[in-house]
């Protein structure tokens, strides 16, 4: 169980573009798994109560999460009351930790 629980790639590719005049590009392309380990989603609730602002971006990439699992994980916390929205009326959903 532990090894699939701390299983967060699921696939890895490069891809090779072609580009004008015979020079071509290679691209890294990383495939998540949506699934968060419980280890780091302790990680990720202690750390969120010590910062001044939330956003989904931020933690997809500190902990190399996909952005839509991070999305979710932030709404649910909203739910449980830890963390609330700044703004409603702005696109860009920025979050507070609850005092």
């Amino acid at each position: 169980m532990s090894e699939k629980e701390e299983k967060t790639l699921v696939r890895k590719a490069t891809l090779s573009l072609r580009r004008k005049y015979g020079r071509t590009k290679q691209i890294d392309i990383l495939e998540r798994d949506a699934f968060i380990p419980s280890s780091l989603e302790k990680e990720i609730r202690k750390s969120i109560t010590k910062k001044k602002t939330i956003l989904a971006s931020d933690i997809a990439l500190k902990y190399d999460i996909r952005l839509s699992t991070a999305k979710l994980l932030l709404k649910q916390y909203q739910e449980e009351g830890l963390i609330e929205l700044y703004d409603p009326s702005l696109k860009l959903k920025i979050y507070v930790p609850k005092s």
